[in-house]
This record gives structure tokens, C-alpha cells and sequence, in this order.
């Protein structure tokens, strides 16, 4: 629980007014917590991604959700493929710049996300 007591708040501007994203990363950018909440019925049909700020570009990360209180209800949409096998590596700059699709959650559902960073 180091992370969250010592790391950088971010927050990051989602298209989706129906949807937030907030997350706390380490000072030395190996490791971060997001949170996506579902706060409404979102306009949008299909998920916008989700774009995780601070993170270092030029590093690759493994991004897990994680369920401590049990999974999130989802709709009926499809959930993307990283969401089904429970984990994704990607670099820094694409998951900064690109995001990530989000599941499509029932209003008042969160999802954490652990992003680690891998070795070069």
C-alpha cells in the first residue's frame, strides 16, 4: 500500500462525462493504480478508450485488472480481448497517448487497474 500513500494523483480527461479515471503513480514511474468508474449511463455506444496518464513512454508496462470486491457488472457488448484474458503489455506511450478499450460497465461499477512495469 506504499503506492498510495507516497505516489503522484493523477486524473485523466475522458470524453465520456458518464465515466472517470483516477490513478496514483510511483515516483519512479515502475508502477501505477488506476481506477475506472462507471458513474452514469454513458451516450456512447461503443467505450471510448481510456488514455493512463504518467506513465513513462518509453517503458512497457503489464496492465492487470484486478477484482478485489469481485468483478465489475458489465452490458452485453463484447468486452475487448486485454479485458477477457485479464492482462495486456503495451508501452508507456501507447497506453498514454492510445489507451485502452474499457469494458462496458453498468452505471455505479469500477474497475482497478495494476500497471507494473517489465524489465528492458
Amino acid at each position: 500500500m506504499g503506492l498510495l500513500h507516497t505516489g503522484d494523483v493523477v486524473h485523466a480527461d475522458h470524453p465520456d462525462p458518464a465515466a472517470t479515471l483516477d490513478g496514483v503513480i510511483s515516483r519512479d514511474r515502475s508502477e501505477a493504480l488506476y481506477a475506472y468508474v462507471q458513474t452514469a449511463t454513458s451516450r456512447f455506444t461503443v467505450p471510448v478508450p481510456v488514455r493512463l496518464p504518467g506513465l513513462d513512454p518509453d517503458r512497457r508496462y503489464v496492465v492487470q485488472s484486478v477484482h478485489p470486491a469481485g468483478s465489475p457488472r458489465t452490458t452485453l457488448w463484447p468486452s475487448p480481448s486485454w479485458y477477457a484474458a485479464g492482462t495486456i503489455t503495451l508501452p508507456g506511450g501507447v497506453l498514454g497517448a492510445v489507451g485502452l478499450t474499457m469494458p462496458s460497465l453498468h452505471p455505479e461499477q469500477a474497475l482497478l487497474l495494476q500497471v507494473t512495469s517489465v524489465a528492458r
